[in-house]
């Protein structure tokens, strides 16, 4: 039986879900380590009979890294597992020296991250210590699982890690829970809609989102707007739908008993700003996925091939009216990315993110 630790600064529901189906495989003893995630940033964890062992602290994921509770809690339990996962960020570097020197003690145990092909900063994409911090990570860890096969091969050209520690399981989400209640369907013929989820944060540009919907509604009178998610830029949203009552804000939802029957009415995802994990939840549903040119999307995004199962515009908005206006008239044409769209999804199942990881552990 193979004990694994996955540490969690923020245990969202991406998470709980996927780490199940992993506490559920044969030959896996999981127990999560978690945090209580950020702060009124539109977040929301799941409460569920879970096949892991759950051990939540008092602690949030800003503080997670650096916590005397953490480490004193992680000493407590470090020797009884095979692997233990500490996330690859600046934030936990303290966590991740403190492991480093409990692994000495207990040479039986060994660590991993599941992360980005390399560090990022906030206002530069890849700086001089972003390259540093992820060698040292890399150098240090037994062994590092990127979250796409891109990722990883990325990583290995960039001499960031030695290609025998280097392995990949596709980030995604959980279709096995999608699948209770959606059967693959077209976009209805008769209403045309877009869709947002994310959290409503600055980097995933709803109010974008709002103007490209009212330059469209000149061209589609019927067009809606669904959004799903919170966050600080909640009042953008409020109100947008004070004076457009085709706009229709569902706040933040989990449940994929509530999500599908809006993933049906949609004709495609538009998110403009930073996209990661939507894109993978779009795909599963066999919905095109569309968003704007930017240095710090997810690894996620390489999932999106342009011009097949969605689009990664330019920022010229005129230029982008006229792709998705085509888009949402030629049924044809929004047919067929719907179909790869769902093709994309069938291929990043949950089912084969399992034996991904499982299958990186184990290997000798």
């Amino acid at each position: 039986m193979l004990k694994v630790l996955w540490l969690a600064p923020n245990f969202n529901h991406y998470k709980a879900r996927f780490l199940n189906h992993l506490a559920n495989e044969n030959g896996i003893e999981l127990a999560i380590l978690s945090g209580t995630g950020r702060a009124n940033m539109g977040d929301q964890e799941l409460e569920g009979d879970w096949s892991f062992k759950l051990e939540k602290l008092n602690v949030t994921k800003k503080d997670f890294g650096n916590s005397n509770q953490v480490k004193e809690h992680l000493k407590l339990i470090f020797k009884e597992f095979d692997w233990i996962l500490i996330p690859a960020e600046k934030k936990n570097l303290s966590l991740f020296s403190f492991a480093l020197k409990l692994r000495k003690q207990n040479t039986s145990v060994r660590l991993f991250s599941y992360n980005h092909a390399q560090l990022k900063s906030k206002n530069i994409l890849h700086s001089f210590l972003d390259r540093s911090l992820t060698k040292f990570y890399n150098k240090k860890l037994d062994r590092v699982i990127f979250y796409t096969e891109d990722a990883c091969k990325q990583a290995i050209k960039h001499k960031l890690i030695a290609p025998n520690k280097a392995f990949w399981a596709n980030n995604t989400v959980d279709n096995i829970e999608i699948d209770k209640y959606y059967t693959y369907t077209l976009p209805p013929e008769d209403q045309l809609t877009l869709l947002f989820i994310g959290r409503l944060i600055p980097s995933k540009r709803i109010s974008d989102t709002i103007d490209y919907y009212k330059r469209l509604k000149q061209r589609f009178p019927k067009l809606k707007l669904e959004i799903i998610g919170d966050g600080p830029e909640n009042t953008i949203v409020k109100s947008a739908i004070q004076v457009d009552s085709n706009i229709i804000w569902h706040e933040t939802l989990v449940d994929e008993a509530k999500i599908t029957p809006i993933m049906t009415r949609a004709s495609l995802v538009f998110i403009p700003g930073l996209s990661g994990l939507s894109i993978n939840h779009a795909f599963s549903y066999g919905r095109p996925y569309v968003t704007l040119e930017a240095d710090k999307h997810g690894p996620e995004i390489s999932y999106l091939q342009h011009g097949e199962n969605g689009y990664i515009l330019k920022d010229d908005v005129d230029e982008n009216i006229e792709t998705l206006s085509n888009l949402l008239k030629n049924k044809t044409l929004l047919h067929r990315f719907c179909t790869n769209a769902k093709e994309k999804g069938i291929y990043l199942s949950v089912q084969n993110w399992v034996e991904q990881i499982k299958s990186s552990l184990l290997h000798e």
